[in-house]
């Protein structure tokens, strides 16, 4: 049997869990619109613990918010404002004037774009992030304590036994 074998299968119910209980608090605070973020979300089992990761390097802006640019207001990189483009078809966002021509969608974009640079991002949560995965992990602790703390005990047992049977 493999060494620490229970607690192994336990820590990956674990990440399984959270990462299905994180996709899903994702959705319901409205932190999804293509979906890409949720999806991107994983968990790797390490020896005796679960390191979540993203393949989205936004997902510590979404978590963790973020504070006004440094670089100064007004300096928008086409490639923010292509995302903000994106985030805006996905949620179904169009400008408030004017018709949705491509001219117009670029400069609502360009324009949220620097209210994100001025302002920081998510401001739901006074620019500090969603907390997501700390949401997640409260709501989960006593559950996520308990599967381990048996897992280990049980491979405790195991351990103890083959020590008493070769002694």
């Amino acid at each position: 049997m493999e060494q620490n074998a229970n607690l192994k299968r336990a820590l990956k119910l674990v990440g399984e869990k959270y990462i299905k209980e994180a996709r899903a608090q994702l959705r319901k605070d409205g932190q999804y619109a293509s979906g890409a973020l949720a999806k991107s979300l994983d968990y790797t089992v390490l020896d005796d613990a679960i390191d979540i990761v993203s393949s989205k390097a936004y997902v510590t802006s979404v978590d963790e918010g973020s504070s006004p640019s440094r670089q100064g207001f007004g300096k928008v990189s086409n490639e923010f404002v292509d995302s903000i483009l994106d985030w805006a078809m996905d949620k179904s966002i169009y400008p408030k004037k004017g018709p949705a021509t491509e001219g117009n969608m670029r400069k609502m974009a360009y324009a949220i774009g620097r209210t994100i640079q001025r302002d920081g991002i998510i401001q739901q949560y006074g620019n500090t992030g969603s907390k997501v995965f700390d949401r997640v992990y409260n709501r989960l602790e006593k559950t996520i304590g308990e599967d381990l703390t048996k897992a280990y005990l049980e491979d405790l047992k195991t351990k103890l036994e083959k020590i008493d049977n070769n002694g």
